[in-house]
């Protein structure tokens, strides 16, 4: 389920949500130092709990630190700390995008109701802002994703009104989470600006003050805040449509990300797959075909042997979910099923896919 997150204005909750004492942010405020940062190395990784799960480093600010990573005055311009001497930043640019990373003092109890919250201040000297900024929670911490924006859907995203984009003072933003469970570790950063769609321009945004608190008690969650679902804000729907894929017919999955030219599954395919094992456990007497498929570009055999290891590895997540092995088969076809043209970036985008079918038995 994915959640809206919202700019928190005066009168928004109507009354005191009562949450749990605890942050299970370890260092929500960037103030336990591993080393005082310097003009050489400012990372994230000075900190002693945040780190980069990309290969960027993150930004570390301190007011003790000499003048290039300085709070206040830094690199990028001049913000004071929320709060405390210290505080986190990203850089969004075309060729590479910053995110943090963090694991949590404690794992996400399964349908519950997390409240969500963090400060950030674009640079003075960003030239260029984003829409969106996301939360993504992961059941375990990741590291060595690629650098050029991670693909996946933020369990928790806020779309920027216009005229905040170019605040440079803090802007709070609030969401409430509802948890999967045992998740353990959340990302910060932008999720919207992959590869497939580059940043144009720079920007550098400053974070402070991040936290998670559990809502206890349930009743009290504010109308104010949507739970929403992509872009649909979700007023009503208990019970959404069924998964009921026809046998023999070829289906796309269409929520499927990959590290880039790998076959590792990143988590924002976790929800689409979970309906599809779901299905197959409860439907006896079925089996299922995998494809696996990729655009024309780069060497032919390595596109095939790159599709089939993503269809095995579909394969081998609805396995570790407890559908019977000998009932799944799978491959890989490279380039030589192309459902789109080649010739442009969005019919390349669409040739890279992962495909089932359904057989009953």
């Amino acid at each position: 389920m994915k959640t809206l997150l919202l700019v928190l204005s005066a009168g928004l909750f109507c009354s005191p949500l009562r949450i749990s004492a605890q942050n299970l942010v370890p260092d929500p405020g960037f103030e336990n130092l591993r080393k005082m940062p310097t003009k050489k190395n400012n990372s994230i990784a000075c900190t002693k709990n945040w780190f980069c799960p990309t290969n960027g480093a993150g930004d570390y600010y301190h007011h003790d630190a000499e003048r290039h990573a300085s709070a206040p005055r830094n690199v990028f311009g001049k913000q004071e700390p929320h709060s405390g001497e210290a505080y986190a930043g990203i850089c969004i640019r075309k060729k590479f995008i910053e995110y943090i990373e963090t694991k949590l003092t404690d794992t996400l109890q399964k349908d519950r109701d997390y409240l969500v919250e963090f400060y950030i201040s674009r640079a003075n000297r960003s030239i260029g802002s984003v829409k969106e900024f996301g939360v993504l929670f992961l059941k375990k911490t990741a590291m060595g994703m690629p650098g050029v924006g991670i693909v996946a859907e933020p369990a928790v995203e806020t779309v920027l009104p216009k005229g905040f984009r170019n605040k440079r003072s803090w802007i709070k933003f609030s969401a409430i989470y509802h948890a999967e469970g045992d998740e353990t570790a959340l990302i910060l950063g932008s999720f919207k600006n992959n590869k497939t769609k580059a940043f144009k321009g720079f920007a550098h945004y400053y974070i402070d003050d991040v936290s998670v608190h559990l809502i206890e008690n349930k009743a009290e969650l504010p109308v104010a805040i949507p739970i929403a679902i992509g872009t649909e804000t979700k007023t009503e729907d208990p019970d959404p449509p069924a998964f009921s894929p026809k046998p023999g017919e070829t289906v796309t999955l269409k929520n499927i990300v990959f590290a880039t030219n790998k076959s590792e599954l990143l988590p924002g395919s976790f929800e689409e797959l979970d309906k599809l094992a779901k299905y197959l456990l409860e439907t006896p007497g079925t089996s299922i075909s995998i494809s696996g498929h990729t655009d024309n570009t780069g060497n032919e055999d390595r596109n095939r042997s790159l599709s089939e290891a993503r269809a095995k590895a579909v394969a081998d997540y609805l396995v570790s979910k407890g559908f019977y092995p000998p009932s799944i088969e799978y491959k890989g076809y490279g380039s030589a099923q192309p459902i789109a043209g080649n010739d442009t970036e969005e019919g390349r985008q669409q040739n890279r896919r992962v495909e089932f079918v359904i057989r009953k038995e």
